[in-house]
């Protein structure tokens, strides 16, 4: 019995010491490096680039490269269109959100050149297949695919995303239609004369939204007098639900409750 205990305790001992060694060796392969001139740099997975394809990153500030020499994050010297996150496969963006397109606009093949133009002067940071997941983009309206039928338009500002490709964080161009958590408690709060769009809320434009990794809002700014569910029951919404003024900051816990309005201000001169 206790060779078979002895036997157990040393398989856990190698195991445990061969885990760590295996992190170790991959935290290691990464490493810092202070650029002396504007640099070309490619990130992982590059296969074939043309010259201007290949981002440059500025003097005197620091890039993180992997064992290759390959670029990891780093701040651009120029503008640059980039590759973004696309997940471990569109499938999985497409079956993660199963209701109704957030946008109506279809075709039938997935996108091929999936870029965004970043801004010179600031961070960009690339997955290990050369997607960037986090940057700021240059453009004032440009167009994010989510999946093989929806699509949001963005604007300048910091872009993030999702491991599975879905979109995290963006300022979007125009106003947008899109379902915030807890969607499923709303479905006909917002139903007008003429519109009928379950669960969906309009959300303003040149404004800063999250998404998680379904493609729900979890923080963003209505564009329109919205009825969403309150913390508080009260007298005149025994249901909770309230009617929170357009132009209010909105954040969502799990279930689709209202965690945080804040309410714009007009300044006065």
């Amino acid at each position: 019995m206790k060779k078979i205990l002895l036997k157990v305790l040393t398989g856990v001992i190698l195991m445990t010491f061969l885990l760590f060694c295996h992190i170790a060796n991959v935290d290691a392969a990464r490493y810092t490096k202070t650029l002396n001139e504007d640099t070309r740099m490619t990130p992982p997975g590059v296969i074939v680039a043309t010259w201007s394809e290949i981002p440059k990153f500025k003097k005197g500030t620091v890039v993180m490269l992997n064992e290759y020499g390959e670029v990891f994050e780093g701040i651009l010297a120029e503008n640059v269109k980039l590759p973004y996150e696309t997940g471990t496969s569109q499938d999985s963006i497409k079956t993660a959100y199963t209701p109704l397109p957030m946008y109506f606009y279809s075709y039938t093949t997935e996108p091929n050149y999936r870029v965004l133009p970043f801004k010179g002067g600031t961070k960009v940071t690339f997955n290990d297949k050369g997607e960037v997941i986090k940057g700021i983009i240059s453009s004032s309206t440009e167009r994010i695919d989510l999946n093989q039928t929806n699509h949001i338009l963005v604007s300048d500002g910091e872009v993030s995303f999702h491991k599975n490709g879905m979109l995290a964080t963006c300022t979007l161009a125009s106003a947008s239609y899109l379902r915030p958590v807890g969607w499923q408690q709303i479905l006909i709060e917002n139903y007008t004369d003429n519109s009928a769009c379950s669960g969906f809320v309009e959300f303003k434009s040149k404004k800063p939204i999250v998404l998680n990794e379904k493609g729900e809002v979890v923080k963003g700014t209505l564009n329109k007098d919205t009825k969403l569910l309150s913390p508080v029951v009260s007298f005149r919404s025994p249901d909770g639900i309230k009617v929170y003024e357009a132009g209010t900051e909105v954040e969502f816990d799990d279930q689709g409750v209202v965690v945080k309005a804040l309410k714009a201000t007009t300044a006065v001169n």
